[in-house]
């Protein structure tokens, strides 16, 4: 064999190892980036999860802060409410009494008004007037004459026998219930107490 064929066959046997060691680095490269690739697709998504989850949970919370502030809100408004109409109960029970105060002074006014028409002067005299607010006291009709029914009103008041006639009797029973001379007469002293007991009673 020549030098040349040497050189050649050298030359070739070199070029397969290199080739072979290029095969060789390359395969090896090629796992390395598959590993590499896989790696990386391995960390996109866990990054993906993670960013998802957080996304999640800050949903989550977002959530829950906005229900939290919807029912502060909510609790706000009712509060608001019922203190108002607290306050505008308080305002109509306030008005009420009021007007029942009002209604009330004015009944007394009225009263006192009607009361004044039936005082007495307590002179002793057995007149059409203390007949009046007799009969008036008495709740009979009041006509101002001494009827039955007047007198039987009396009779009853005093504790008397309540016949309709006025006798000795009638007077004693009136003079006992007023605390005066028990002398079976209709005087002065007697009427007078009576009409005493009347303006007590208006």
């Amino acid at each position: 064999m020549g030098l040349f064929d040497r050189f050649k066959k050298g030359t070739k046997e070199e070029t397969e190892a290199k080739a072979k060691e290029a095969g060789v680095k390359a395969k090896e490269a090629g796992v390395k980036a598959k590993e590499a690739v896989g790696k990386k697709a391995e960390e996109v998504k866990t990054s993906a999860t993670s960013a998802i989850n957080t996304a999640a949970e800050d949903a989550k919370k977002a959530a829950e802060e906005a229900k939290k502030k919807a029912e502060e809100a909510k609790a706000k408004l009712e509060a608001e409410a019922k203190a108002e109409e607290e306050k505008l109960k308080a305002e109509a029970e306030k008005a009420k009494a009021e007007a029942e105060a009002k209604a009330e002074a004015v009944k007394l006014a009225a009263a006192k008004a009607e009361n004044a028409a039936y005082t007495l002067v307590e002179d002793g005299q057995w007149g059409k007037k203390t007949i009046l607010t007799t009969q008036h006291i008495l709740k009979v009709k009041e006509d101002g004459i001494m009827g039955v029914e007047t007198i039987k009103a009396i009779q009853k008041k005093v504790g008397a026998e309540a016949d309709g006639i006025w006798g000795t009797n009638t007077s004693k029973a009136m003079q006992k219930f007023l605390g005066v001379t028990v002398d079976g007469e209709r005087g002065p002293e007697t009427v007078k107490a009576w009409q005493k007991w009347c303006n007590s009673q208006l």
